[in-house]
Parts: C-alpha cells; structure tokens; sequence
C-alpha cells in the first residue's frame, strides 16, 4: 500500500516532504531569478541578448526533459537515492554558475542545475501523493503548488535585491546552503513503493527533445522576425513532424518513458490544458509587468521586482487554505471562483495598460495572483486524483513536464507580444505590445471555463475514483 492509511502523517513523512519542497523551491526559484540580470550578462560576457535568454530558456528545457523521464526514474530507483542526486546536480551546477569565467561555463551550469530541478520537482509530488493521507490531500498538494506557483514570481524579486545590493553571482552563492540543508534533510527519505526494471525509451526521448527545442526555438524567433518567418515555419513543421512520429513510436514501444495512454482520460485531458494556460500566464506575465514598471515608469530593479512581492507571498502562504478549500467544498467551486478572479484580474490588466502606475501593477496583480493560486494547484489535485493510483505517476510526469514547458513559451510569447507594440518610444511600444499580451492571455483563461465546465461534467461520472 504506498498511501497514507490513516488521518495522521508520520514525522518521517513530513520530513520528507519538508526536504523534497525546499529543492523544489529553490530550483524553480532561481529559474526566473536571472531574468532581471541580463543586461549585466550581456555587458560582462559580450553577448547579445537573445543569446543571455538561453540561461533561463535551456533550464526551462532541460528540466521539462528530465521530469518527463520522473515516471520511469521514480519505479527503477530507490527515492532517497534520486533525491540525492537531484541534490548534487543542484550543487554542482551551482556552483559552476557561481564561479563561471565565461557564457559558456555559465549556460553549462545552469543545464546541470536544471538536471536536479527536474528530479527533485516531480519527486515532492510523488512523496506527497504517497505519505499525505486522503482526507488531507488538498492541504499537502495545496503546499506543493505554493512551491510551483509561488516561487517563479518570487524569483525576479529575489534576483533583483541580490543583483542590486550584491551581485548576480551571489543569486548562487545564497541559495547554496540552502541546497546543503535539503541534502541532510533528505535522509529521511524512505522507500515506500516497490521497484522494478523496465526498459528505457531513449528513441523517445530524444523525438520529444526536438519537439521542445524547435518549439522553443520557433518562438524566441518571433521577437525579432515577427510572426510570419521562414525560421518560425520551419521549426513548426519539424516540431509536428518529431511529435508525429513520438505518438506513432510511442504506440508500439514497450520500452518505458511516460504513457500517453492516459490522454485518452478526458477529464485529465482538459485539466492539463486549463493548467498549462494558467502557467503560461502566470509566467508570461511575470516576465511583462517588471519590464512594463522599469521601461514606462522609470523604476528601478529594485522596484520593479518588489512590485510583485505582496500578491506572490500573500496568495502564496494561503495555497493550503485553498487546498483546505478542494477537501471540504470538492473540486469545482474553488476551482471556479479561482479562474474567475484570475480573469478579472487579466481584464482589469488590458483596460489600464496603457496608464499603469507601479501602485497600480502591485493591487492588480495582488488579484492576479489570489485567482492563480486559487485554480492551478486544485486543478492539478483534481485531474491526480480522478485518473486514479496506479495513474499517478504518469500524469504527475505530464503535468509537470507541461508545467516547465508552458513557462518557457510564456516567456517567448510574451516576449514576442512586447515587440509586437507600435509607437515613437520605447514606452509607448511596451504600453501597445503589453495590451496585446493582456488580450491574448485573458482569451485562454477564459476557454478555461470552457474546459473546467466540461472536466467537472465527465469527472461527475468518474467520482468513485476518489476512494482510492
């Protein structure tokens, strides 16, 4: 039995999770952390910007690489073990960034560190799902999407005080105690389901590599070329032809990666689609308003990050309250309430983006991210939970390989966006491109209605799941 039995969790257990969280945290945490330092990087390396973007870009990918391969990691070796390692790829590259003497040396130990975020990441799921009793598992899940939902907007805060005060190097340097602690931490550890064997899909593995990259690819090319290019073409056309022959690979292979069987769940189906819109907004936008704040309100780094602080901590520290939500009301009506908020928020966004104050981003966004919150981690709780224990696995390797992905294209989208503005000044170019963003981004969230509408429709017929 690999869950939870009765009402209570063992200390054990809890410090497991404890461990788990703190390297999830800190890995996704210093995924956005180095956006607000690449006018330094490209000053003190000498290479251009679309180059500098690669360091978060190439750790988003990496990491979306690694936890797609969490479903066979997590049945072939022991926890503790993967925990470990995940940790140690985190100091290593740690300490590569730290210390880099060039780009290179500095893109090399970002991709290392990414190796451990997407180990660790999807493993805090797992520990979770595995040690949370039943009747709890709004409130731990709810504690898990505080890590995934909290920390990338904390990110540019955190940078932008460090860079400001200190430097970009000690982003690094900080966080490094911090990963030595997880590593002690990480003792408590244990093994509760049983391992086997399988067969390693590499074939797909590396289709679903050229998927991502030229995807990726595709899209950093839109800011400078516009939308229609030959480049963004050609990267589309060999994104679908590699994804095309993953899905016809991955129907005859017995060899394991992730089992995309389980896209034939509707239910899971349009639950991934609403999560990876509210990421890719979420992301997106927590790239446009610092940039929005310093290129038309002339504020500092400083400021700009600071401006996103009190929604991300208060919504943050209230995600257990929202899973405590999911536990006694079920899925729909805190799930719903969040998307509304959410879209209110994104609305209130496109009416003033053409006048918005520093104060203005601060209360917006407060709103912004309550609904956020409120929608992303519940979302993710209701698709684990409808697909069932013995789906678990798979669909937490989905969701968050998704998860990593639909950020990376948030930022590229929202990127593209801003360049997409028309006007005499740097200003006013952000101002139309930033309203551009805003449309398009309330557009998804509100086909998130959509999807959750018919999710809780079919999930109706799927609610014995629940006893498991």
């Amino acid at each position: 039995m690999t869950h939870q039995p009765s009402d209570s969790i063992s200390r054990r257990g809890m410090l497991a999770i404890i461990a788990a969280a703190i390297m999830a945290f800190v890995g996704v945490l210093i995924e956005t952390s180095m956006n607000v330092t690449f006018p330094t990087l490209t000053q003190q390396f000498h290479v251009s910007l679309a180059t500098v973007q690669w360091v978060t870009t190439g750790y988003l990918l990496m990491v979306s690489l690694v936890i797609v391969c969490s479903s066979y990691i997590k049945s072939r070796f022991n926890e503790r073990h993967i925990f470990m390692a995940g940790v140690l790829f985190s100091i290593v590259g740690d300490l590569l960034c730290a210390l880099a003497p060039s780009f290179s040396v500095l893109l090399l130990g970002r991709l290392v560190q990414a190796v451990g975020t997407g180990i660790v990441l999807p493993l805090l799921l797992n520990i979770i799902l595995e040690r949370a009793p039943m009747a709890k598992r709004g409130l731990f899940m709810g504690l898990g999407g505080l890590i995934v939902s909290l920390a990338p907007a904390l990110g540019p805060t955190f940078g932008g005080i460090v860079v400001y005060f200190l430097s970009w190097r000690d982003i690094f340097w900080i966080v490094l105690p911090i990963m030595i602690l997880g590593f002690f931490l990480g003792f408590s550890i244990d093994q509760l389901a049983p391992l086997s064997k399988p067969k390693f899909d590499w074939l797909r593995l590396i289709l679903l590599a050229v998927v991502f990259t030229s995807l990726t690819l595709g899209f950093n090319t839109v800011s400078t070329y516009g939308w229609l290019n030959g480049r963004f073409g050609l990267s589309l056309l060999v994104m679908v032809a590699a994804l095309w022959a993953f899905i016809a690979v991955s129907k005859k292979s017995t060899r394991m990666l992730v089992n995309i069987q389980i896209f034939k769940n509707p239910v899971f189906t349009l639950s991934l689609l609403a999560y990876v819109f509210i990421q890719f907004t979420n992301i997106g936008m927590n790239f446009i308003l610092p940039n929005y704040a310093q290129i038309v309100d002339h504020a500092t780094s400083l400021i700009a990050g600071l401006i996103l602080l009190p929604g991300s901590l208060i919504s943050g520290l209230l995600s257990p309250l929202w899973g405590r939500l999911y536990d006694n009301l079920g899925a729909k009506r805190p799930i719903t309430t969040g998307n509304a908020i959410f879209f209110l928020a994104i609305v209130l966004f496109a009416c003033f983006s053409l006048n918005m104050s520093p104060l203005m981003i601060m209360g917006m966004y407060f709103l912004f991210a309550i609904g956020m919150t409120i929608s992303f981690s519940n979302t993710m709780t209701y698709a684990l939970t409808i697909v069932g224990p013995q789906s678990e696995a798979d669909a937490n390797a989905i969701f968050n390989t998704l998860q990593q992905f639909g950020g990376s294209i948030g930022t590229a989208v929202a990127s593209s966006f801003l360049a997409s503005g028309t006007g005499a000044t740097a200003g006013a170019v952000m101002k139309s491109g930033t309203q551009h963003a805003f449309t398009f981004v309330g557009i998804l969230i509100f086909v998130n209605f959509i999807f959750y509408h018919y999710a809780f429709k079919l999930g109706a017929a799927k609610q014995p799941v629940k006893s498991h």
